[in-house]
């Protein structure tokens, strides 16, 4: 008001056509403030219309008709809107154009503040359904969530809690949100609203409102105007955000369990220099969640990019083997980045060199265990356990036995004397045999000695002609000693 007065008191000495040429440059001032994104946003308003925003709608719809779809909004930005109460319902989803925000203003403008119950985990997961219908262009999201209370769920809804507050349920889907990197924003009107505690569950940003009216008592048209300036300017940074860019990663834990995760943060949107400040970086490892850095701050410049280094500690006996890791930052009011939850790779000799003398230890026992069945399977290690065997010459009464071990070989050589049956070589050897448990295995190269061809295999119970140097057949078989 008061530079209005100063101005006032200047227009006697000014020209009508320095007056016109002054409001035609400041038209275009606007203009190109309201449009001077090169790149079009999403942004998702989820909006509380139950009973108790009866005293506060006219100034919200008037608050989201200026800032939002007048100001915020450029050709091509998608808006999606959400009103809830007990129930959640699609109130519009469209892409903006030109020709368009008169019929999104008359949208806004039929909001009611009439519904019973306040049920924030259903609208969140109507606006998780709803954007299924529509593409996933890579860009960057905005969600603005408006309320005056508090969770208040009917009985049958899932998010129901006596106390109000939120529950298991609510907690475990806010993650799914805290994953896709939206900007997260709650705009709570009135100081006994549960925006903190929302922006908490969603790692998101918040801001309160005094409506400056009491309870149940009929705002006037001034108070509402005033209302309406105050969320204006309660969201004047609600297109900043800060980002992880690139991978996150971890260097190689020492034997205590020390380490750091270095991670790009970039900004945009911001005019100033913004404060994170991390209460705790959780790290989940092996399905499990350890307290990995406390009460982190870091100081993020305005449109620029930047990386940090933060120091790691976790239980060293956390048994550290994966090549990745989950990582949830919990934030302690104020600006945050986004996503809150995201996955981090671990420098290659990192989490595995703790352990490797008790992998490679491993890796020879397995070694050696493969060894020894191989060396027992083909009866190396059967020891006292022989196979005895009963040798059956066709043409001698005289039968000859032999205790055969596994690691031994057995002979049939002819010397001198003829075709001789030993452990011992006497003269040419024309075959070997060596028992394999309870099989005797014949192995020969002289397969034209044989009569009825070469024999292969287990020879145990089989009769077998053997050719001398005369050219006469002996034959033999070996028989298992009873």
């Amino acid at each position: 008001m008061k530079i209005a007065e100063r101005y006032d008191s200047l227009i006697p000495n000014i020209s009508i056509k320095t007056i016109l040429i002054a409001a035609l440059s400041f038209l275009v001032l606007c203009a190109a403030s309201a449009d001077q994104r090169d790149e079009n946003i999403d942004v998702f308003l989820v909006l509380d219309k139950s009973l108790s925003m009866v005293e506060e709608i006219d100034a919200v719809r008037e608050y989201v008709v200026d800032e939002l779809i007048e100001k915020t909004l450029i050709p091509g930005d998608f808006f999606l809107v959400i009103q809830f109460y007990g129930k959640a319902e699609l109130l519009l989803a469209e892409e903006i154009g030109r020709e368009n925000r008169e019929d999104l203003t008359a949208e806004i403008r039929s909001v009611m503040a009439d519904g019973r119950f306040t049920d924030i985990g259903n609208a969140l997961d109507s606006l998780q359904d709803t954007l299924k219908q529509y593409d996933h262009r890579e860009r960057r999201r905005y969600m603005l969530l408006i309320t005056d209370g508090i969770q208040e769920a009917p009985p049958e809804s899932q998010y129901y809690s006596p106390d109000g507050s939120f529950n298991h349920q609510f907690l475990e889907n806010s993650k799914v949100i805290q994953k896709q990197g939206w900007k997260i924003h709650i705009l709570g009107i009135g100081l006994e609203s549960a925006a903190r505690e929302i922006a908490e569950a969603l790692s998101g940003t918040y801001t309160e409102v005094e409506t400056g009216t009491a309870e149940g008592e009929e705002p006037s048209e001034t108070e509402l105007e005033k209302l309406t300036e105050k969320l204006a300017e309660s969201t004047r940074d609600l297109l900043g955000i800060v980002t992880v860019s690139g991978m996150p990663r971890i260097g190689a834990f020492s034997e205590d369990g020390k380490s750091s995760l270095v991670l790009s943060l970039k900004s945009n949107g911001y005019e100033s220099e913004q404060t994170i400040r991390i209460s705790t970086l959780y790290l989940s490892i092996d399905g499990r969640e350890y307290s990995g850095a406390r009460n982190v701050r870091l100081s993020v410049q305005p449109e620029s990019e930047e990386e940090y280094e933060i120091p790691l500690l976790v239980d060293a006996a956390a048994g550290l083997s994966s090549t990745e890791v989950e990582i949830r930052a919990d934030f302690a009011g104020g600006t945050v980045f986004t996503p809150a939850i995201f996955t981090a790779e671990v420098a290659a000799p990192g989490f595995m060199t703790r352990y490797w003398p008790y992998l490679l230890a491993a890796l020879l026992v397995l070694m050696l265990i493969a060894l020894l069945i191989i060396l027992i399977s083909r009866g190396v290690f059967s020891g006292g356990r022989k196979l005895e065997l009963e040798i059956d010459w066709d043409d001698s009464d005289k039968k000859k036995f032999i205790s055969l071990p596994g690691n031994e070989q057995l002979y049939i050589s002819e010397g001198i004397s003829g075709i001789d049956v030993g452990l011992r070589k006497v003269g040419e050897v024309l075959a070997t045999l060596h028992s394999e448990g309870d099989e005797l295995i014949i192995s020969t190269d002289k397969e034209d000695l044989f009569l009825g061809g070469p024999l292969r295999g287990n020879v145990l119970g089989k009769p077998m002609k053997i050719k001398d140097r005369y050219g006469k057949y002996k034959g033999l078989t070996f028989i298992r000693k009873k």
